[in-house]
């Protein structure tokens, strides 16, 4: 599999520790009583939100975890995840129940594993690989868009936002502050936060910079908000007698020296997974999924449910 990667576009210039350096307990109901005790793994995973598989996060996530269940608890953003996750708690253990029924009451087995093993090889038959899609998603985009315009906030833990935040910085985001995240959550994780307004009038001229540089590479690209799109470069490749990594470096490239931002990408057979892979060298990288069924099957195999976009847990 081909990669290119880069070092990430910020370092942290705060002495303070973040807290993903905290050793860390468990949160699978924290019998020991401390925060988040008699919380389920699953409640305090929503709690955390769904970016937690951001670049730039601590791995182990225990520790900041466990801050903000203990900054949420009773709040009404609690309250309302608390009933969400016991409303999918409630459907699998109905889904349980009625698998057990059925094969106490003798259902064929191994029959309903043969059609859905058909039914996979139909759709493996069905596999188109040859479509050369990229996904370009710019790096923690909001806030290089503020450190673009205001240098003094390189190497600076801050985030973008106001009450909840739009995007952190890489240094930010080592002490487990992230987007989505209130902003009263990411001064407990990082005291020492600063916070800029958002400037939307800015990033989206920016924006549109970028995406005619895309429209270059791709004359009909599929914009996926200011800050990510979709291109087939099939075409391009073939005219210009380029492989897939050195038209998307050449890409990122152009971004770079005409907008001073940095992007990230993955190349891939379709859509969902150039996403999944524009994520694997981040920041101010790229990744290429090799096009082999194989090889496609056991990457997806290491993934975990909740990388793969509209499957909702």
């Amino acid at each position: 599999m081909n990669s290119t990667a880069t070092g990430p576009e910020e370092t942290s210039s705060d002495s303070s520790k973040p807290a993903a350096n905290i050793p860390a307990g468990s949160t699978d109901g924290n019998k020991d009583g401390g925060v988040g005790a008699g919380m389920s793994a699953s409640l305090l995973h929503r709690l955390a939100g769904p970016s937690t598989g951001k670049a730039g996060l601590a791995r182990d996530q225990t520790e900041i975890t466990k801050v903000i269940a203990e900054a949420s608890e009773g709040s009404k953003f609690y309250q309302n995840e608390k009933r969400k996750d016991e409303e999918l708690s409630k459907k699998i253990e109905m889904m349980l129940q009625l698998r057990d029924q059925l094969i106490a009451a003798g259902a064929d087995m191994l029959g309903l594993e043969a059609v859905a093993d058909k039914a996979l090889a139909e759709l493996e038959a069905s596999r188109d690989l040859t479509q050369t899609i990229v996904h370009i998603d710019m790096d923690s985009y909001y806030a290089s868009v503020e450190m673009l315009d205001n240098p003094s906030l390189i190497g600076k833990t801050f985030a973008v936002g106001g009450g909840v935040l739009t995007t952190a910085s890489y240094a930010a985001r080592t002490f487990g502050v992230r987007s989505g995240m209130p902003e009263y959550i990411a001064k407990k994780l990082c005291p020492h936060l600063i916070v800029v307004k958002n400037r939307f009038h800015r990033y989206s001229e920016l924006s549109g910079q970028v995406m005619n540089i895309l429209r270059r590479f791709d004359p009909t690209m599929d914009p996926a908000g200011t800050d990510e799109a979709y291109l087939n470069i099939t075409s391009y490749c073939k005219t210009n007698n380029v492989s897939p990594d050195e038209c998307v470096q050449k890409i990122r490239e152009t971004i770079l020296e005409e907008t001073k931002l940095t992007a990230s990408a993955g190349i891939a057979p379709n859509k969902m997974l150039a996403k999944i892979s524009s994520e694997k060298n981040k920041p101010n990288g790229q990744y290429c999924l090799q096009f082999d069924p194989e090889i496609i099957r056991d990457f997806m195999k290491t993934l975990p449910i909740r990388r793969v976009s509209n499957i909702l847990i």
